[in-house]
């Protein structure tokens, strides 16, 4: 089976300088055309289902994908983005640094994120998203068994989630763009990554 990783397009807290993670903004225009841009990449690609994260921003990439390709769209709960932000979630970055001082003045809210291995005051546990991200994947993969291409919309913490724990990347994903699309091989219980597109690597996870 071939899988297409995609990652959402540009969405409204990108433009407005807000947390997002679970915070739920629409795409941008902008974001909606970078998703047309980039739809031709995938259209003569044999995709037989698409999932999708409910998430307004990964569901309507996922829409116009399916424009073109017109198949199946499935939500899939537990793909949604990590609750990175917990408190701060959907609030604009500047405004938040007045709100929450003295959390932010906190020693164990300094360094936060994905390979910190720890989320903002009110924020998901890890190892708990990794749990959830890794039996999404292996659910999505049993439920679509006699399919030969599908594709799943999802987010970048979901992305380091997967290369990390599915595709046994050892390198932190530095940088992912808007669209950013990894092709997978899955055979007999194995994944292999076959191309990368608008994703980089950087160092070593520790």
């Amino acid at each position: 089976m071939k899988i297409y990783l995609v990652r959402h397009s540009e969405s409204v807290d990108d433009i407005e300088n807000c947390y997002g993670g679970i915070a739920d903004f629409d795409l941008t225009e902008d974001g909606k055309s970078k998703v047309k841009e980039n739809r031709k990449y995938l259209e003569n690609c044999g995709i037989q289902k698409i999932y999708t994260s409910p998430y307004k921003r990964a569901y309507q990439t996922a829409q116009i994908l399916n424009e073109n390709v017109k198949v199946e769209l499935k939500v899939i709960d537990d793909i949604r983005e990590l609750n990175s932000y917990g408190i701060l979630s959907g609030v604009n970055k500047e405004l938040a640094k007045n709100i929450f001082p003295y959390v932010f003045q906190k020693e164990e809210y300094k360094n936060t994120g994905y390979y910190f291995g720890k989320t903002f005051l009110g924020g998901e546990d890890i190892k708990e998203f990794d749990n959830r991200v890794k039996e999404a994947i292996h659910s999505i993969i049993k439920e679509s068994k006699g399919l030969n291409t599908i594709a799943i919309v999802t987010h970048g913490n979901v992305h380091k989630s997967i290369f990390k724990n599915i595709l046994d990347i050892s390198k932190k994903i530095e940088k992912i763009d808007d669209v950013a699309i990894t092709t997978v091989d899955y055979k007999d219980g194995k994944f292999s990554i076959i191309e990368t597109k608008g994703i980089k690597l950087g160092e070593n996870i520790h």
